[in-house]
């Protein structure tokens, strides 16, 4: 696992973060209907490696619960500008309390590294550890 410290944040800069992220352990992209529609590309983060500064108030929280389900993730948006910046879940599968850091928040990380760390997921039908047949939206 090779961490490195990366600094990141929302479009008009009320909320900013510093995160130790392994890129090499993976990034996901997930077409389940909330990631679909949001063109979600995030990168799972342990609580205690990402370091948050907002202003007071500015985050907002947006929770989708899918029918027949319980919540786990709370979405987290700067109120200001309206960028997602990270959902929030305490997962026992992904080590306990994390962030789930939407990868477009990042500000200096290599491109390159970037795009070969993506990981497809079926979040549509709940296949997780599955690529879905068409990734060409995600």
């Amino acid at each position: 696992m090779a961490t490195k410290t990366y600094k990141g944040g929302c479009h008009c800069g009320a909320v900013r973060y510093q995160a130790e992220i392994d890129l090499g352990a993976g990034t996901t992209r997930c077409n389940c209907s909330i990631c679909s529609k949001a063109r979600a590309w995030f990168v799972f983060v342990p609580k205690s490696r990402l370091r948050l500064t907002a202003k007071p108030g500015a985050l907002a929280d947006y929770q989708w619960v899918p029918e027949g389900r319980d919540a786990h993730l709370h979405y987290r948006f700067c109120k200001t500008c309206g960028v997602r910046l990270f959902a929030e879940g305490d997962h026992p599968t992904l080590g306990g309390p994390f962030y789930a850091v939407a990868v477009a928040t990042i500000e200096d990380a290599d491109p390159d590294e970037l795009a070969r760390s993506i990981r497809y997921v079926d979040g549509a039908h709940d296949r997780y550890d599955r690529t879905p047949q068409d990734t060409r939206l995600m």
